[in-house]
């Protein structure tokens, strides 16, 4: 077994130890086994025959993965290091201060549950590879560095006020200091966006989707309370670049939002962090109020998805009358731009300024009219039922905002939420049931071609929206600037 940090190997220890780093650096080595680059089963073979000891390829694909880099220019003084204590696991030491920074609130900690809660984490961080003994000297380097003392450790009696009532009081004071410009509300919802509306078992020879990890979402909505700024969405998936955008030749920031991933598409501790600076240098200059999930932010949460699964159900009663099936064609490609177009222009904002209102006012406010939406949806599912694609319909109110897609703040799958965020992120990569087809770049010449019909069509109308027009002839110069920079660059070319 590997020695523990606090363990002091004896002279023959230290030598076995050293010969086993360089085995992993000399594996990552093509010229051991020939020209070119060899496959993970030629290494195998190699190693086998050079050390008289079996290496499975599971092992050799870790081993050349971009987590162990560090050790391709190591020195041999730097591998027969055995207190590299910050640099060895990072992975592990950061989710197991995640874990003791969620739960100390809630229970008492000891070294004992902390070095169980260590032996977990490794068996799910790096799977395959031989456990440390995670001694008592490895416990206190963790502690030291992560400066975790022992009042850390006991539990945090709840400090909040277990009457509802009396704390909105105190929050609705507050809010009386601050302009409605000025006080944001933000929350996260899941979205399973190829789930079908289907009750039963299977819809139309297919099996219930939405239970595939690569089919969720999540999305982080933030907006104040006059309705004045829509902050750009925040996304969560399981892939750092979805296939739909590479083949579309899409950058995804250029839809105007922001894209995160890992393993389980939720919005991890590590990434609202990083949301909650991007919030706070947006707001440089300014004293606002940021009013966290529980509030405001569920109601035009829960808008968003109406709007959404109206066009979701749309579209499936689109590509089914085509022929086609929806699952297939159905790409988050889609599912984003349909988010993202509600967001900024479906929602009202009498939408947002009525959530707020009823939450922060002691009278009963009388809930937004969206029965529009709901009859339309009610509507597409029974097309869809008339059309044979379900054999039952789903409920509305569940298909629009179903259990499955609820966030789960309890600590009940916390191991989940904190792991996803390390377990192999950097290679994770989207796993399709289709391949999608690359679509060609739109050239200059195609782009100027749809943007005078465009153009014309608008000025054929009766009466014609004149800010378009405006904007469509800035376009145009630009486009235009763009091909006459492009046509240079050639003439140049053919003269050389």
């Amino acid at each position: 077994m590997t020695p523990g940090l606090g363990y002091q190997p004896t002279k023959h220890k230290k030598k076995k130890e050293e010969q086993k780093q360089k085995q992993k650096t000399w594996v990552g080595q093509p010229h051991y086994v020939g020209s070119g680059s060899p496959n993970e089963r030629k290494l195998c073979q190699w190693f086998e025959a050079e050390y008289q000891q079996p290496i499975a390829e599971s092992s050799v694909s870790r081993i050349l993965s971009s987590r162990y880099d560090s050790l391709d220019g190591a020195s041999s003084h730097q591998l027969r290091a055995k207190r590299r204590r910050a640099e060895s696991w990072p992975e592990l030491e950061r989710a197991l201060y995640e874990w003791i920074r969620r739960v100390q609130d809630q229970e008492s900690l000891s070294q004992h549950l902390i070095l169980q809660k260590a032996r977990t984490f490794w068996e799910r961080l790096y799977p395959g590879q031989a456990m440390p003994q995670f001694s008592n000297g490895w416990m206190r380097g963790f502690q030291s560095h992560w400066d975790i003392n022992k009042s850390n450790l006991q539990g945090k009696s709840a400090s909040h006020s277990d009457d509802g009532t009396v704390e909105m009081i105190g929050i609705r004071q507050l809010l009386n200091q601050y302009a409605p410009r000025d006080i944001f509300a933000c929350d996260e919802t899941a979205l399973l966006w190829k789930r079908i509306p289907e009750s039963g078992l299977a819809a139309a020879g297919h099996t219930p989707t939405g239970t595939n990890g690569n089919d969720r979402l999540t999305t982080c909505f933030c907006c104040n309370s006059d309705a004045s700024e829509r902050l750009p969405l925040w996304f969560v998936g399981t892939a750092k670049r979805p296939q739909a955008f590479s083949a579309a030749g899409i950058n995804i920031e250029n839809l105007g939002c922001h894209w995160r991933f890992n393993t389980r598409a939720w919005m991890t501790s590590t990434i609202f962090t990083e949301w909650l600076l991007w919030f706070d240098q947006r707001m440089t200059g300014r004293k606002v109020v940021l009013l966290m999930d529980g509030l405001s932010a569920h109601k035009f949460a829960f808008e968003e998805k109406s709007y959404w699964k109206c066009k979701w159900a749309s579209y499936l009663v689109h590509e089914h009358d085509r022929g086609w099936d929806p699952i297939s064609t159905m790409t988050i490609l889609h599912a984003i731009r349909w988010a993202i177009s509600i967001w900024e222009i479906d929602l009202a904002d009498d939408i947002f300024t009525h959530a707020f209102r009823a939450t922060m006012s002691i009278e009963s406010i009388e809930r937004i009219d969206n029965r529009q939406t709901i009859m339309d949806i009610e509507n597409l599912l029974h097309q869809l039922y008339l059309s044979g694609y379900v054999s039952e319909p789903m409920d509305t109110s569940h298909f629009i905002d179903p259990v499955e897609e609820k966030v789960d703040d309890s600590t009940l799958h916390l191991d989940d939420s904190i792991l996803c965020h390390f377990e192999n992120a950097s290679e994770l990569q989207e796993s399709a049931s289709t391949a999608i087809q690359p679509l060609s770049l739109v050239s200059v010449s195609d782009a100027l071609e749809g943007l005078y019909k465009l153009r014309l069509y608008e000025e054929q109308q009766v009466i014609a929206n004149m800010d378009l027009l405006q904007v469509l002839k800035h376009h145009e110069k630009l486009l235009l600037q763009k091909q006459t920079e492009s046509q240079r660059v050639s003439d140049a070319r053919a003269f050389f």
